[in-house]
């Protein structure tokens, strides 16, 4: 009979990569500056069809549960240190010369994939915490 108090090992790279694949097909999948995303798909036809319909609520569903569980896995101390570090990697890459603020679409991946950064170490972020810390609940019930 198994245990269910013991943790089982976390491979933290492979937990990383994967929720980073999900967020990224999430975030650029809803919007990105190529013209391939769910934002272009909606607005390049003058009404709303069902299936685009179905697609904005499941990526809306899907964004909320994503942007939730991160938000409760790292709280308000964690959020205001991301946004931190989202700020002041963007005002060093600017000072650097690796990004001018001319060149739109190079910003607009830039931020969205540190989003999708955030949302992967957020969402798996209570894995990592179990495993080091040996509670067996982790997410933070929300105020």
């Amino acid at each position: 009979m198994p245990r269910y108090d013991a943790n089982p090992p976390i491979k933290f790279v492979a937990l990383f990569f994967k929720r980073w694949l999900a967020s990224a097909a999430l975030v650029f999948g809803t919007y990105n500056p190529s013209g391939t995303s769910y934002y272009h798909w909606a607005t390049a036809t003058p009404g709303l069809t069902p299936v685009q319909a179905f697609t904005g609520i499941l990526l809306f569903g899907l964004a909320v549960a994503f942007f939730r569980t991160a938000y409760l896995s790292i709280g308000y101390v964690g959020a205001g240190m991301v946004a931190v570090l989202i700020t002041m990697s963007i005002i060093l890459a600017a000072g650097l010369g690796l990004v001018d603020f001319d060149q739109v679409a190079v910003t607009t991946y830039m931020i969205e994939i540190w989003i999708t950064i955030v949302l992967a170490v957020g969402v798996g972020w209570a894995y990592l915490q179990r495993r080091i810390s040996g509670e067996r609940y982790i997410l933070r019930s929300p105020p």
